[in-house]
């Protein structure tokens, strides 16, 4: 008995220290071996993205959503077939639908040398190495759905998001596209696509949980699901006033035979953008079709020199500082002013000894302004401009805003030049705001394009207040210089087409264009109209600009017709009581 029970004791100490033995193997030395293969078995690493951020209109119109597209996919490791005939098949379908959108592919041989590239193009990826290469990205639902009919098993779809445009290429300039980055991912590009990259794109998330062989969490497990998106943004624009100014402009266009134009309405007390129209325009979702100087926004990269209109700017730094009254006759306006060695001439060589300074910028006069900027001096008109944001930055929020560049070396000739708008360059939007601050009764306002931010992941809004700068000139001298533009549009050279229903403070500027060989070209000019309406109470400021009509090279007989059309409808829009 004693032998049997010190044999069970060997046994079981051996099968004991077996069991010791096996378990400390495999949760000590094999232990994170096992770990790892069991987490490599369960866990999974889920990562998620949001949508893009969508932009909207003042007035709740949606510019700028996303909708689903489709990555056509093909099983090459299985494909059995005639590629060739495949790839043109697939090529006919996709080019034919493209079709539909983009003028360049109107007409048997462009739709056709389309295809034929296509075609090529496809046939090389069906020679891909890969397992499961991709044909063709971001193709339309209609797209997808002619090429299902086919019923080729080897051809598979990815759902994913792109950009789409509800309103067409409305505003096309303000908003920008969405283009590639080095590493092909996507990024904004030009306007407010661009200048709120970091607003509008979507977040990513990225969380490790464990799940079981058919993908279910397992107990315990949670996974939190956010809202990625990125953040919404609504413009300052309105539908009907934006629409209302590209349909006008691109009827002046046709009308003035004009090579390129602008029209941009700005609320006169606020700073907002009603609208912002330029042509040429181009199709945001097809902008990799377009030379990369169509894609900029001419109204901040397109430089000028503003004429007539500047001489506003002028006259408000001779009424602010005192140099000057409406009633001061001038006193060197009999005929051209010599200046240094050159002798500088009005527009139409016509001279008015004494001419006061009230009809010195009705009738535009150039030897006028001379005589303001000599009583200023070059350092005080210097000083006037710089306070009304020439050559400053716009303070938009668009990518291609940036600061112009102002004179650097200023003498008595560049001085005389600059007082009537010729030697110097802007673009339309800070000429646009320089202006305002007389209708704003002397105080700066930075133009605002974005109204608010909505955020979706706190559900909040963000609104952009208005940026009051500072006062440039006193209201008094506003209410002066208002009264002098007043007379210019119902006396000077557009006085045909003054509006008999409300009061316009504006001016007409016609200016040369500079020749990059020196002097200015002969047979292009710039017809540009700014004021405010009504001059009592501004609503609104607008420029008209167009680049080299051909009807006529005067403001008076093309910017100003136009600036009056759209003005008229205005009123309308605006809900504005006639003040006449």
């Amino acid at each position: 008995m004693h032998q049997r029970h010190r044999l069970f004791l060997v046994l079981f100490y051996l099968g004991l220290l077996v069991i010791v033995g096996r378990l400390f193997h495999w949760q000590i030395l094999m232990g994170e071996k096992l770990k790892a293969a069991s987490e490599g078995q369960t866990l999974r690493r889920l990562e998620n993205e949001g949508l893009r951020g969508q932009i909207f209109t003042s007035d709740g119109y949606l510019l700028v959503g996303n909708q689903e597209v489709y990555d056509l996919k093909l099983d090459r490791k299985n494909f059995q077939g005639d590629a060739a005939g495949l790839s043109r098949q697939l090529a006919t379908l996709i080019i034919t639908e493209r079709a539909k959108d983009d003028e360049t592919l109107q007409g048997s041989e462009p739709l056709q040398a389309a295809i034929d590239e296509l075609a090529a193009e496809l046939l090389s990826k069906f020679a891909s190495q890969a397992n499961w290469p991709k044909l063709v990205e971001k193709l339309p639902a209609a797209s997808k759905t002619a090429i299902e009919s086919l019923g080729n098993p080897y051809l598979h779809f990815d759902s994913n998001y792109a950009r789409f445009y509800p309103e067409a290429s409305m505003a096309a300039h303000l908003l920008g596209f969405v283009g590639r980055d080095e590493q092909a991912a996507d990024i904004g590009r030009y306007g407010i696509e661009g200048a709120l990259e970091d607003e509008l794109k979507p977040k990513k998330q990225s969380q490790l949980v464990r799940m079981d062989a058919l993908g279910f969490l397992l107990a315990g497990q949670k996974y939190d699901s956010l809202n990625l998106n990125g953040r919404d943004i609504t413009l300052t624009i309105r539908r009907d006033i934006q629409y209302l100014a590209e349909t006008a402009l691109t009827e002046g266009m046709q009308r003035y035979q004009a090579a390129r134009g602008e029209i941009i309405i700005m609320e006169s007390q606020t700073g907002k953008i009603l609208a912002a129209a330029t042509a040429p325009s181009y199709k945001p979702w097809l902008y990799f079709r377009y030379d990369g100087d169509i894609l900029k926004n001419p109204s901040l990269t397109r430089l000028y020199e503003p004429g007539s209109t500047f001489k506003t700017l002028t006259v408000a730094a001779g009424i602010d500082s005192g140099v000057i009254t409406p009633e001061t006759a001038c006193t060197s306006c009999a005929g051209p002013r010599k200046v240094d060695k050159y002798f500088i001439k009005t527009w139409n060589d016509e001279y008015h000894p004494n001419i006061s300074m009230t009809e010195g910028l009705a009738k535009s006069d150039n030897t006028a302004m001379i005589f303001i900027s000599d009583l200023l001096g070059t350092d005080r008109l210097v000083s006037y401009l710089k306070k009304f944001g020439i050559g400053e930055n716009i303070q938009i929020d668009l990518q291609d805003d940036t600061r112009t560049p102002f004179p650097k070396k200023i003498g008595p000739v560049e001085t005389a030049t600059i007082s009537f708008g010729q030697g110097i360059s802007t673009n339309s939007l800070e000429m646009l705001r320089a202006v305002n601050v007389i209708a704003n009764r002397g105080r700066m306002l930075e133009p605002l394009i974005v109204q608010k931010v909505y955020d979706q992941q706190t559900q909040t809004e963000i609104m952009t207040d208005t940026k009051a700068g500072e006062q440039v000139i006193s209201e008094a001298a506003a209410a002066t210089v208002t009264s002098m533009m007043i007379e210019a549009a119902a006396h000077g050279e557009a006085q045909w087409i003054a509006s008999d229903k409300y009061t316009v403070a504006a001016k007409t500027g016609t200016s040369q264009v500079p020749d990059p060989q020196g002097g200015y070209k002969a047979d292009e000019t710039i017809a540009s109209f700014i004021g405010f309406a009504p001059a009592s109470n501004p609503r609104f400021t607008m420029l008209v600009k167009l680049e080299n009509p051909r009807s006529s090279p005067w403001a008076a007989e093309t910017a100003a017709p136009l600036w009056y059309k759209v003005a008229d409808k205005l009123m309308i829009l605006l809900n504005i009581t006639p003040d006449k």
